[in-house]
């Protein structure tokens, strides 16, 4: 059987409106997602050749290469002495609905020990405090997985093989931090400036409701009711934010932007 190319025998579904164009890279979305998890499933390889699933903790370093606390005891310590080939998959939890929508990424490379961890020990439990208790049991070392190959899926229809070296040279977005909070804020008290984005910057002049569900450097991105059904929305800013602070600043001049083009064409 050959692999399908399309989901539902090639049904596409709606275009997303506005400037899909101003969505970050596969690759900076997939260091934004290493950078907000903390947990992962790590599938290391049994001696008799069989994956072997686990779950573990880590932090990353300033490529995006996962790094593990782990037991000498562990099944997975174990495998990985025998065969460093491992994989990791890391999966959006803040995500509501489908599981099968939420973004995940797996990454596949070899998994070393650190023989001095340095900084990375500090990062680790930095990210993990409660593991400032077994961190120094004789049997426990630091652990990194050398990223060699990326697996990005964004959620139904959207895929793609990133390369180490994308991976690597991408950056993670300045606002991963603050983005759920401006989210929640923008539902909570602005949803009339979500559907004048959605209604004039993203051409969508029948909706009658709009959710932001994302926000980075590049823009807005919405969830828009119209009377044809759903619709996705694409909102970019004018230019790159280069921190969290511009936030607020950007998100106010596209809703001045949008109602002063609503007066021209009044």
């Amino acid at each position: 059987m050959t692999r399908p190319t399309e989901h539902g025998g090639g049904e596409a579904g709606p275009l997303i409106a506005g400037d899909p164009s101003s969505f970050p890279t596969d690759a900076e979305l997939s260091r934004t997602l290493v950078a907000a998890a903390k947990v992962a499933s790590l599938a290391t390889l049994t001696a008799d050749g069989f994956p072997y699933g686990s779950v573990v903790s880590y932090a990353a370093d300033d490529a995006g290469n996962p790094v593990v606390l782990i037991s000498e005891m562990a099944e997975h310590t174990v495998n990985a002495r025998g065969d460093d080939r491992a994989s990791m998959l890391i999966v959006d939890s803040a995500s509501d609905g489908d599981p099968l929508g939420r973004a995940r990424l797996t990454l596949v490379g070899r998994l070393g020990v650190l023989d001095d961890p340095g900084e990375l020990r500090d990062r680790y439990l930095e990210a993990h405090p409660y593991a400032a208790y077994y961190a120094d049991f004789t049997d426990f070392s630091f652990w990194r997985l050398e990223v060699e190959q990326c697996r990005y899926v964004g959620g139904f229809g959207h895929m793609s093989w990133v390369t180490a070296d994308g991976y690597r040279g991408s950056g993670v977005d300045p606002l991963w931090q603050a983005a759920a909070g401006i989210i929640e804020h923008m539902n909570d008290d602005h949803a009339d400036a979500n559907l004048m984005y959605a209604q004039v910057q993203a051409g969508l002049g029948d909706a009658t409701e709009a959710t932001m569900v994302g926000i980075d450097r590049y823009g807005l991105t919405l969830r828009v009711a119209t009377p044809a059904g759903p619709r996705m929305a694409r909102v970019p800013f004018p230019a790159a934010l280069p921190d969290a602070e511009a936030a607020q600043a950007a998100v106010i001049d596209l809703l001045k932007v949008a109602r002063a083009q609503l007066q021209q064409q009044s």
